[in-house]
């Protein structure tokens, strides 16, 4: 037969699937030296892609044995017997014989809409080389995708029908975070807060559903008393002086408070909780004994004490209620303690003391660093 030359109609090629199936269709007329079309008919063709203009080896093919003819134009889809397999990340040719005959020449260059198959793809791949951009034509050239929103927030959305998972993979282990509608869960990973981990008022981290304390208030005194009172006893509520000094020694640069009405004086604060769920509370401080208290081993004269307290004057007896949970020490040169009450009161009075019965001159004690957790 005679030798026929392909050619390619404008608009020819458009990307698409057929049952899941990535297909190329595609018009062309097929005419020989002479112009004259091949004679309208139902025929043989059998088309190939090949990465260069002339020569080399087709890295796909299929025939297709009944293609329509109409005044030599044809017009059918790469990819109905043979699934295609090249990746349309660069450039390709496209070769046609009809019947037995040699490749009609010159083969035709792909134009960009084939190329929409490397985002379709039968196998579901993206096999494109470089990054990734979405939103943006300058993706970041160190992330494999760049996900970005000029205005507003940039959302990522992973949706399953019972789970939503987002694994995390290297060549030896994996790790994931998922959500199943309730809870999120996160495995083999361990987490690593560099700048700390905020949580919401009345939110708190658990460990096999026991809650851990959080922290709620520190009162370290730097600036002044955060609302520290001095008493002359744990259940008197005049008022008397007290002061705020700082060590300045190598181990407590900071402040403390320090009452300087002598005898039995105390240091007390209301704190209130409202608002912040909890059933425990636990308060941790530093206790400073200043100077020479009576004491001799096995015998205790002179202690300094913390407890909690439901109001500014306190009874002794714990049958009332009104103190209760406490700490107690003998003199030392500075103790760091705790007490925990199992509370759900939004409102406490804390206080520290001793039973000392000299002058602050000569003896005394000091709070510093007062934190109080919660869970």
């Amino acid at each position: 037969m005679k030798r026929f030359l392909l050619l390619l109609l404008p608009c020819v090629f458009s990307a698409g699937t057929l049952a899941g199936q990535a297909i190329l269709s595609i018009q062309g007329s097929i005419q020989n030296s002479s112009g004259v079309s091949l004679p309208d008919g139902n025929y043989p063709l059998t088309f190939r892609l090949y990465e260069s203009e002339s020569g080399g080896t087709a890295v796909w093919s299929e025939t297709q044995p009944l293609v329509s003819v109409s005044g030599g134009l044809y017009s059918t889809s790469l990819g109905l017997t043979t699934p295609l397999t090249a990746a349309f990340n660069k450039p390709y040719f496209l070769g046609v014989s009809v019947r037995e005959s040699p490749e009609i020449t010159p083969r035709a260059r792909l134009s960009a809409a084939p190329y929409g198959l490397s985002l379709v793809g039968q196998h579901n791949l993206l096999p494109s080389t470089g990054s990734v951009g979405i939103g943006t034509i300058s993706p970041d050239s160190a992330s494999e995708l760049h996900l970005q929103k000029n205005a507003g927030t940039a959302r990522l959305l992973v949706e399953g029908r019972d789970t939503a998972r987002i694994v995390f993979k290297t060549d030896s282990s994996a790790a994931s975070i998922s959500y199943d509608g309730d809870k999120i869960y996160i495995t083999n990973v361990r987490l690593i807060a560099d700048e700390g981990i905020n949580l919401a008022v009345g939110k708190s981290i658990a460990y096999d559903g026991d809650a851990d304390w959080r922290l709620v208030e520190i009162d370290d005194f730097e600036t002044d008393a955060e609302g520290w009172i001095s008493t002359p006893c744990y259940h008197c509520v005049t008022s008397v002086p007290f002061e705020r000094k700082s060590p300045n020694t190598a181990f407590s640069k900071g402040y403390l408070l320090r009452p300087t009405h002598g005898g039995s004086s105390t240091l007390k604060k209301e704190f209130d909780l409202t608002g912040i769920p909890h059933s425990k509370v636990k308060v941790v401080f530093t206790y400073h004994f200043y100077d020479s208290w009576d004491y001799r081993y096995g015998l205790e004269y002179e202690f300094g004490f913390a407890a909690f307290a439901t109001q500014n004057n306190p009874q002794a007896s714990t049958s009332n209620g009104n103190f209760q949970v406490g700490w107690r020490s003998i003199p030392q040169v500075c103790r760091r303690g705790s007490m925990v009450a199992e509370t759900s009161e939004s409102k406490f009075w804390v206080v520290f003391g001793s039973n000392l019965n000299e002058s602050a001159a000569n003896e005394s004690f000091g709070i510093s660093n007062v934190e109080v957790w919660v869970k």
